[in-house]
């Protein structure tokens, strides 16, 4: 579905502003295209298992000091999925 899609896609731009302005991140260390470039179908399951399996523990090991951080964007990112 597309507008699951662009919702998710809405949400990781949102992340990667806020991993910009992270002092200890950067520019260096946003999420880019090449999670959903391989995607042969999308659908919500390939969705969540990108967001499950890569990109939340990525955010783990960025934020790992900071596990408030990494609830609040696990939930966004989970969220993003789900808007109808």
């Amino acid at each position: 579905n597309n507008t699951e899609l662009e919702s998710v896609i809405n949400c990781i731009e949102g992340l990667n502003k806020e991993i910009v302005q992270d002092d200890m991140l950067g520019n260096g260390f946003v999420i880019g295209h090449s999670y959903f470039s391989n995607i042969k179908c999308i659908d919500k399951d390939e969705l969540s298992n990108i967001i499950e399996f890569e990109i939340i523990p990525m955010l783990e090991e960025y934020w790992f000091d900071e596990p408030s951080k990494i609830n609040v964007w696990s939930e966004k990112l989970r969220n993003s999925m789900n808007n109808d």
